[in-house]
C-alpha cells in the first residue's frame, strides 16, 4: 500500500512536493521560535528510494517527475540519488540537519550525497540512519562494515543513529 509518512525501510513510499516538506519546516521553526523551544529540525528525505509523488506541481519536482500516474491519482518519480540531492539543497536553508533515508548501507551513496550538500552549504550537519534492518552483511564484507561510521563521520555525517533502537528501548519499559 502506498502512503506518505511511512518508515523509510517499507516498500509503497510517497514524498510530498518539496515545497510542502519546506512549509513544514518552516512551521516548526515558528512554533519552536515563539515558544522560546530549543529545537533540532531534522529534513529527511526517501527520494532514494521513493518512486511516487503526491503532486507534480512543485517546480524542485518536475525533473524527476515521468509524466505517469498511479490509479490512485499519485505521480510516478525517478528516484535516487539526484532527487535525493535535489530535495537536500532544497531544504538545507530551512533545516538545521539533512538526512537522506537509504535502503540499504551504502558509503558511495552516502558520500555523494554529502559532497553535493557541503558544495553549496558548507558544514551542514547530516545525517544517517545506520538500521539494524539493512541486511549489513549482504552489502559489505567485514572490513567496511567495521569502518562504516568512522567513513561517515569524514564525510560530515554528524549524527548517526539507530532509528529501531528507540523503540525496543520503548517496548522494554512498557512491558
Amino acid at each position: 500500500l502506498a502512503s506518505v509518512k511511512k518508515c523509510g525501510h517499507m516498500g509503497g513510499k510517497v514524498l510530498v512536493p518539496t515545497r510542502e516538506a519546506i512549509e513544514k519546516l518552516n512551521a516548526a521553526r515558528l512554533a519552536a521560535d515563539v515558544l522560546g523551544v530549543p529545537t533540532l529540525l531534522i529534513a529527511r528525505t526517501d527520494a532514494e528510494a521513493a518512486d511516487l509523488i503526491t503532486s507534480d506541481v512543485d517546480a524542485n519536482d518536475q525533473p524527476f517527475t515521468t509524466g505517469q500516474r498511479t490509479v490512485e491519482g499519485f505521480f510516478k518519480t525517478r528516484n535516487g540519488l539526484d532527487q535525493a540531492i535535489s530535495r537536500g539543497l532544497a531544504y538545507a536553508p530551512y533545516a538545521d540537519l539533512i538526512w537522506c533515508e537509504t535502503g540499504k548501507p551504502d558509503l558511495e551513496f552516502a558520500r555523494a550525497f554529502a559532497q553535493a550538500i557541503h558544495a553549496r552549504f558548507p558544514g551542514k550537519l547530516l545525517a544517517y540512519n545506520c538500521s539494524p534492518s539493512f541486511n549489513w552483511k549482504k552489502n559489505l564484507d567485514d572490513a567496511t562494515i567495521a569502518k562504516f561510521q568512522t567513513e561517515l563521520a569524514s564525510y560530515g555525517y554528524k549524527f548517526q543513529f539507530i532509528t529501531l533502537a528507540g523503540f525496543h528501548a520503548l517496548n522494554y519499559g512498557m512491558f
